[in-house]
């Protein structure tokens, strides 16, 4: 947001006298970006100027613009990652013919880069463009304009999409080394790419704000981790690996069953301060060819230690009253952490993952080969 260009409404919209108490361009300009936002606040007040003109003016960006710039970083994504994996391909072959295993499991990664990091990318932009938005807020807060919100407007910002893009390629890299591997080789590749790829897409979570599905991926991490310990032990005492499997993944699922206990109580221990939040924003998503098909996402406004928060609640079939207000759980360390549902419908697919790809594991672990 230009805070000059938002003064300058202002002075515009103002009386003659409200702009004797306003500063000019030059003055405003010494300020620092939060004082000029204290300043804005101050001016809108005294000269009782309706928030929401400034908000239709100034707080949704150009469509061609916003359009442009995720299709820019789309195809920025796209091309590296298809150059990256054509590379690993034509090393793999060559790497091939000395070493069959390592070859193998470098010409899959190359063919995920090559091939499924685009197809994710050309899906993630044809669902966002196929979603017709349409606001129903009337009018919204001043603090929003500064608020620090937990998402991005159109396509995530790059270190989001890399560490998400690659994340997702070891554990499909770590799938494909099932058929790859054999023994000892198998389960240490497995449980390496598998951890690192679940731990990737963990960061990735955190870097857009996704707090709930953050935490949620620690249970796949925990499934690689698991099994790179099984092998560690078994290097120490071989005899013992039967037993130590048999009751590492009987723990492991009986993390999965009790995991929205578990979810809630860490929820409830970290989200501790309570806050009021408004619903000042509904967007409407309509699929173009689907138009019966209607579903609502909410915009909630909150403050915690005297700054602004804006969340952007999931999508439902239900929809919220503008300016109904809730109270929110919120981490005071993080308030972008807060609890406001018992367990994200999404989550509930990723457990399922976890379960199927943890009978493979038991296998892997084992040094069973998947063909």
């Amino acid at each position: 947001m230009n805070h000059k260009a938002i003064y300058m409404l202002i002075r515009e919209l103002s009386s003659e006298n409200a702009r004797k108490s306003l500063m000019t361009d030059a003055e405003f300009s010494m300020l620092t970006e939060e004082e000029q936002a204290d300043e804005i606040n101050r001016a809108v007040n005294a000269a009782h100027i309706d928030r929401s003109l400034i908000h239709m003016a100034y707080s949704t960006p150009p469509p061609n613009a916003e359009n442009t710039n995720s299709s820019k970083n789309i195809m920025i994504i796209t091309a590296v990652s298809m150059m990256i994996g054509f590379a690993m391909f034509i090393f793999g072959l060559f790497k091939n013919q000395s070493d069959s295993e390592l070859g193998g499991l470098i010409i899959a990664i190359g063919l995920i880069l090559a091939a499924g990091v685009p197809a994710v990318c050309y899906a993630v932009d044809k669902i966002r463009t196929e979603l017709a938005q349409k606001h129903t807020g009337s009018s919204i807060s001043f603090s929003e304009y500064d608020a620090d919100s937990n998402y991005s407007d159109g396509t995530p910002p790059k270190k989001v999409l890399w560490t998400g893009g690659i994340g997702t390629a070891l554990v499909a890299a770590s799938l494909v080394s099932l058929s790859i591997f054999r023994g000892d080789k198998l389960s240490t590749a497995f449980g390496a790419l598998f951890f690192a790829g679940s731990v990737l897409l963990s960061v990735s979570l955190r870097l857009n704000k996704q707090r709930d599905y953050d935490m949620i991926m620690y249970f796949p991490a925990l499934l690689g981790l698991m099994l790179l310990f099984i092998r560690a032990a078994a290097a120490v005492s071989p005899e013992a690996v039967p037993e130590l499997v048999t009751k590492c993944f009987f723990a492991y699922f009986c993390l999965l069953a009790l995991s929205p206990l578990i979810f809630n109580i860490i929820k409830l221990i970290r989200c501790r301060k309570k806050v009021i939040a408004e619903c000042i924003d509904v967007e409407v998503y309509k699929r173009r060819h689907y138009s019966h098909l209607t579903s609502y996402r909410a915009y909630w406004a909150y403050t915690v230690n005297s700054r602004a928060y804006l969340h952007r609640d999931l999508i439902s079939h239900s929809q919220k009253p503008i300016h109904e207000h809730t109270e929110l759980r919120v981490n005071p360390k993080d308030p972008h952490d807060i609890h406001k549902v018992l367990f994200p419908g999404g989550g509930a697919l990723i457990l399922l993952f976890c379960a199927m790809v943890g009978i493979i594991t038991f296998m892997a672990a084992q040094g069973t080969p998947i063909s």
